[in-house]
Order: structure tokens, then C-alpha cells, then sequence
């Protein structure tokens, strides 16, 4: 199945830090005809992941 591939591939560009490629990737499993509800939940919730990450700030870190 194409959209199991491309899953592992987003999860490995994922564990390399490669955020922006990864969402990337997670969106065609998400719009994959052959996806299964699993793999598009799965793709959601790591783009999901990934931008809550992306978004995170210290405050404490911000306020000496």
C-alpha cells in the first residue's frame, strides 16, 4: 500500500527533526485514496504533534 509507505516515510522525516517534510508527508497520507481511517488518524495527529512542538514556548525562559 502506497500510503503505509509514505507513513513510514513521514514518520522517519519526523525522527529526524525534518518537521516541515513531514507534515508534507503526512498530508498525502491523509488525502490517499488507499488510506485507512488508522493512517489518516494517525497522519492528523501527528501534524497535530508536530506543530504543537513547533509552537511551544518557555515563558520562564522569556522572563529572567
Amino acid at each position: 500500500m502506497e500510503s503505509e509507505k509514505l507513513l513510514e516515510k513521514a514518520e522517519q522525516l519526523r525522527r529526524e527533526c525534518r518537521f516541515g517534510d513531514a507534515i508534507n508527508v503526512y498530508m498525502q497520507v491523509i488525502e490517499s485514496p488507499d488510506a485507512t481511517d488508522q493512517q489518516r488518524r494517525k497522519a492528523r495527529v501527528s501534524i497535530d504533534l508536530i506543530q504543537e512542538i513547533n509552537g511551544f514556548v518557555n515563558t520562564d525562559l522569556m522572563n529572567p
